[in-house]
């Protein structure tokens, strides 16, 4: 199972990921605490995916936060 949506694998990069179910317990105790909708439900598919995910898949996850194409590189500018 690849992830390809830069949301998700951005949003796993902010929590513990040194596991899968550490990872979908870490975003679910979060999610109280968020008010925007649209991240609420980010959130929760991404829980969906790591709870369907397998051991080998998640092994396999590179936790680099990806850029969208039209972002800055703001590398060397700071």
């Amino acid at each position: 199972m690849i992830v390809n949506n830069v949301e998700m694998l951005n949003l796993m990069c902010i929590f513990n990921h040194s596991g899968r179910k550490v990872l979908a317990e870490d975003i679910s105790a979060s999610l109280p605490y968020i008010d925007d909708q649209d991240m609420a439900e980010l959130m929760k598919q991404t829980i969906l995916l790591l709870e369907e995910m397998s051991e080998e898949d998640f092994a396999e996850l590179v936790f680099v936060p990806a850029e969208e194409e039209d972002e800055p590189d703001w590398e060397g500018l700071i």
